[in-house]
């Protein structure tokens, strides 16, 4: 990747943090029953908690050189989950949970280039307390959903990605519930616009559920997904 289309994700962890800084809920950084990250993971993880960043299975636990791909592919998911979870990953640096090997696999099956994904999140913060698999609806905090908005469009508006791939129901109803976007062109693959950068969207089913499909399905999904790629491409090229 050259110097000019790439940003250092140091970048957006020192944005998030000036953000945690102000303490915008009753001189907390997060709401009650939220809280911010104790540590960072050195190898694979999903930013924040991790750097979101591509890596082989031979190399999870290592760092990375932390650049971020402009232009590239964004893959959302809702959130990284509890506390408690995050705080068994302090020993190895890393997480590899079934959703990362799913959406890897499917990465794989598209032909996506590695150096273009980044992998993060559209809500900030842990959950203290509860667990990762109950569902949160964030209607109800309008505060914290302005929080979440205001950084998932610094998020677009620094990497400028080609493609988004919402990741499930449970990020694509947050994304409606906190993102500023517009659709710009409906159709299989919208054009929408998050903040002042426009880009394809592609919804899809969660990684973790292809442990219920046969192959042929994930030989779909996977074809669906770079059929996206290529159409948000030509799109940029307009």
């Amino acid at each position: 990747m050259s110097e000019e289309k790439v940003v250092s994700v140091v970048s957006l962890w020192e944005r998030l943090q000036a953000m945690e800084k102000e303490k915008r809920f009753e001189g907390r950084a997060y709401p009650a029953r939220m809280c911010c990250f104790p540590y960072r993971l050195t190898g694979q993880g999903f930013f924040p908690g991790g750097d979101g960043l591509w890596r082989d299975d031979s190399q999870l636990a290592q760092a990375s050189p932390g650049l971020v791909a402009v232009g590239g592919i964004m893959f959302l998911g809702n959130d990284f989950g509890t506390r408690k979870s995050y705080e068994r990953h302090r020993r190895k640096g890393f997480e590899n949970p079934p959703t990362w090997k799913r959406v890897k696999q499917r990465v794989g099956r598209a032909e996506l280039p590695l150096s273009l994904t980044f992998f993060t999140n559209a809500v900030m913060g842990l959950r203290d307390g509860g667990t990762a698999l109950d569902k949160k609806d964030w209607e109800g905090e309008p505060r914290f959903r302005a929080f979440c908005r205001e950084f998932l469009v610094h998020q677009v508006e620094t990497l400028k990605p080609c493609l988004i791939m919402v990741m499930g129901p449970v990020p694509q109803s947050t994304l409606d519930s906190i993102a500023a976007r517009t659709t710009i062109v409906p159709g299989r693959f919208p054009r929408m616009r998050v903040g002042g950068h426009t880009t394809t969207v592609f919804f899809s089913t969660h990684p973790y559920c292809d442990f219920n499909f046969d192959e042929e399905r994930k030989r779909r999904d996977g074809s669906e997904l770079r059929e996206a790629w290529d159409w948000a491409q030509l799109q940029d090229t307009y």
